[in-house]
């Protein structure tokens, strides 16, 4: 039975299912005497192992169906839920996950037994029943080793296989052979970044870059394009020349901040020896084989090799509610009968179309449709936050563990919906702010009752829909973000003069946080660091249309708050002149238009400003940072966008208005990365091409 047409199918339910396991066990181990939940467990485990045995995925089956006899007997009261069950049952979900993305990635299970989780699954069904007493607890520190020599011995064995597993082309084997015999080195290295790091892709670049340094990377596994697309586990191979030796080849690595460890051993020159082969025409001429079996050799190796190296394409799905498609539909229909009505009206005579008044009714007819039918589909590629968000729980549950904190995340507004291309780039900015608020935001138990605070801590997580945007905030109770603090660092550092500090606001200091690399930590820890990657979560959510700030008082804690735009697809603008071109202003960033005569034009610092109804507004000549030559004259009164990022205003200085318009946003592609300031480009109805300007940027 050939099931690989079932496959997205069962990647689907089968994340379903385990997300479903992950907040039923956070549940059961809140309230271990649940039934409902307990039988929930139960039911999900069961469909789970059915599945993946009838997909032939044999060690997926095994791991589960050992999970399953522990929910079976703790749902027949034979056995009571513990601390250390639940603990080997989450290791238990964290392996299935791990399963769930080999099956994604290349279409098998992979090779991994997961010996170690299935034994201790037995040991606690046996203790559970009471077949064997229960054995002392372990000295932490004897654990902890064991597992760091475990962990070593795995990763290195990783590393092995992996140069085994290196098929060379005739060209790289020749490179290798070349350096060898001029006395440089031939190095197979393994890299494996630390699990808690956020943005794999960037670290493994700067891997990329340091080595170029000291020499040439002539194969990497997996391929190139796929790190920088971040289709890579936490691990990657390559071959390095090099004239250095081995040491500063992985001191030059271990440079790189979240490189957990390096291994590499060096290749000699046996081994890349490229093989004498017979032909396939010799062979056959010995085992006296007809010519056309000679033929068909290579293209039978060709499709067995394509065969084994070809990755299943797991499509990015939506499921969407069936009254959404039958309004698709239905507007489709009204489409199609507009378009007819304008091809009638298109044939007859040029007296009837003189005389016929329907033609503009036409146009207005479908310009209505088109707006509908724009509505519908958006909706459609709608997803509510919950499919991010249900997976915090049992992050900042193990944070908890791992930090000796007690905390608790609240969560709101997770049916508040996003764009899917939105919903796709959130995740990992959100993850790092919750990870901030547990590590840096949150104080000890010991301090925080000191302090009259309860013991556990608060982590809210809240979303809702603000006009054209998703407000996305993340709060916690705890000691707030010392202003003075990061200004000591920052003239410490060299980020800021004293001078320039005294002259800030707490805000303005505060916003340094996110510059790169800057931290007020005195430790950085693995988790996170109040700082660390703040520049990369603000990068990311920008580069969604959408902006970060932060609100804090000190001894009650943090508020970041992140504004998104609903969609990314189709935006309503305001088109603007500059001299003889088209820009388009997002309409969600734009408060007011003002008409101000050039006296009202005042200078703070040398910088031009306006007094609008009592707030003073930097002005940006859009005409200068973007090098246009404005078409009007000095004296003339200014046009004035005013626009918003946050709560910042800043007033945009354009030649004349056009009007709003709906228009369709198009990237510009990855041949012209040079101006941030350009956040994509539209085609107008005269085919003229617009670009589209990144608000965020400019103020």
């Amino acid at each position: 039975m050939d099931v690989s047409q079932y496959l997205e199918i069962f990647i689907d339910e089968t994340r379903e299912h385990l997300q479903s396991l992950n907040e039923q066990l956070l549940i059961l181990e809140k309230e271990p005497g649940n039934t409902d939940t307990i039988n929930e467990i139960f039911r999900a485990a069961h469909t789970l192992k059915g599945m993946s045995g009838t997909m032939g995925f044999k060690r997926m089956q095994n791991l589960t169906h050992n999970m399953e006899n522990i929910f079976s007997e703790i749902r027949n009261g034979k056995m009571s839920v513990t601390a250390n069950i639940v603990n080997i049952l989450f290791d238990g979900l964290d392996a299935l996950e791990n399963y769930l993305a080999t099956i994604s990635n290349t279409g098998d299970e992979g090779t991994e037994e997961y010996a170690e989780i299935i034994s201790q699954l037995d040991v606690c069904l046996k203790q559970g029943l009471g077949e064997i007493p229960a054995a002392p607890a372990a000295a932490p520190v004897a654990v902890a080793a064991a597992a760091e020599e475990k962990k070593e011995a795995t990763a290195d064995n990783a590393a092995k296989e992996k140069f085994r597993s290196f098929k060379y082309a005739d060209h790289e084997k020749h490179a290798m052979n070349e350096a060898i015999s001029t006395g440089q080195h031939a190095y197979g290295i393994t890299v494996f970044i630390q699990e808690t790091c956020l943005l794999k892709a960037a670290r493994a670049f700067l891997v990329f870059k340091t080595l170029e340094g000291i020499g040439t990377v002539i194969k990497s596994e997996p391929a190139v394009q796929d790190i920088e697309d971040e289709r890579f586990e936490f691990d990657f191979s390559m071959v390095l020349i090099t004239k250095e030796n081995m040491e500063a080849v992985k001191k030059a690595i271990l440079s790189v901040s979240e490189v957990d460890s390096v291994y590499m051993s060096e290749i000699k020159a046996e081994e890349v020896v490229m093989p004498k082969e017979e032909t396939v025409e010799k062979k056959m001429e010995t085992t006296g084989a007809p010519a056309a079996a000679a033929q068909a050799a290579p293209a039978a190796q060709e499709k067995k090799q394509a065969e084994k190296t070809s990755k299943p394409v797991v499509n990015r799905s939506v499921r969407v509610d069936i009254e959404k498609l039958d309004d698709l539909m239905n507007l489709v229909s009204e489409l199609i009968i507009a378009k007819n009505g304008l091809v009638s009206i298109n044939n007859a005579d040029d007296t009837v179309k003189q005389n016929n008044s329907g033609f503009n009714e036409q146009i207005e007819y479908l310009e209505r449709i088109t707006t509908n039918l724009h509505t519908s589909v958006m909706k459609v590629r709608m997803v509510p936050l919950e499919s991010v968000v249900n997976r915090f729980p049992r992050m900042i549950r193990d944070l908890s563990k791992k930090l000796n904190k007690k905390m608790e995340l609240y969560i709101s507004g997770e049916d508040t919906e996003l764009d899917r291309t939105v919903i796709d780039e959130i995740g990992d900015p959100l993850m790092h702010l919750l990870r901030n608020a547990a590590d840096h935001g949150l104080e000890s138990d010991e301090e925080r009752t000191a302090l009259g605070k309860p013991e556990t801590g608060s982590i809210i997580l809240n979303a809702f829909q603000e006009g054209n945007n998703v407000v996305i905030e993340i709060k916690d109770d705890g000691k707030g973000i010392n202003a003075q603090k990061i200004k000591e660092k920052a003239i410490s550092k060299g980020t800021i003069t004293a001078e320039q500090g005294e002259a800030m606001t707490d805000k303005e200091i505060i916003d340094l946080l996110f510059r790169p690399s800057f931290s007020t930590a005195e430790k950085i820890s693995d988790v996170s660091g109040r700082g660390v990657g703040l520049d990369v979560v603000k990068t990311k959510i920008e580069s969604l249309g959408g902006d970060v700030e932060v609100r804090t008082t000190v001894g009650q804690g943090s508020n970041f708050i992140i504004r998104l735009p609903l969609t990314l697809a189709i935006i309503q603008s305001l088109m603007v002149e500059l001299g003889n071109e088209k820009y388009a202003i997002p309409l969600g960033s734009i408060q007011t238009i003002e008409d101000v005569p050039v006296s009202d034009v005042k200078y703070v610092q040398t910088k031009e400003v306006i007094n609008l109804r009592g707030n003073v507004i930097p002005l940006i000549r859009l005409n200068e940072v973007l090098d246009v030559e404005s078409s009007k004259a000095k004296d003339e009164n200014l046009t004035v966008v005013i626009v918003t990022k946050g709560d910042k205003l800043a007033g945009f200085v354009v030649d004349n208005l056009i009007g709003q318009q709906e228009i369709v946003i198009k990237s510009i592609g990855k041949y012209i990365k040079n101006s941030k300031m350009i956040s994509g480009a539209t085609s107008l109805g005269d085919g003229e091409v617009a670009l589209i300007l990144d608000v965020n940027t400019l103020v």
